[in-house]
């Protein structure tokens, strides 16, 4: 199958506890971009990559949360979070700017 979040103009990282690595993780979102080939065609216009990717974590149980480039980091991040991970926003943002998860996403 082929990789079409490897075509978005941005980085993706994934948090999941369902899925042992990206292939794991990024299944079900290849599955669902391959059922619509008019979005295919469009995976480079970074806005447009946006919005197919978020409907494609809500129709697989996940949310998309973008995270800025700042000092600690030199690039925007989108993460794709499994719903129900963290109990509130605040937890989330917590584990996204801990510096020990920044570098690992470097």
């Amino acid at each position: 199958m082929t990789d079409y979040l490897k075509k978005m103009p941005f980085t993706i990282a994934f948090i999941d506890k369902r899925g042992n690595s990206y292939e794991d993780s990024s299944r079900d979102l290849n599955a669902y971009i391959s059922r619509h080939p008019p979005m295919i065609k469009r995976l480079h216009q970074p806005k447009l990559a946006y919005q197919i990717l978020r409907m494609a974590a809500h129709h697989c149980g996940m949310q998309v949360v973008r995270r800025p480039a700042d000092s600690r980091l030199n690039r925007e991040l989108v993460y794709v979070v499994r719903r129900k991970l963290f109990k509130s926003d605040e937890a989330l943002w917590h584990f996204i700017n801990d510096p020990a998860n920044l570098n690992s996403v470097r």
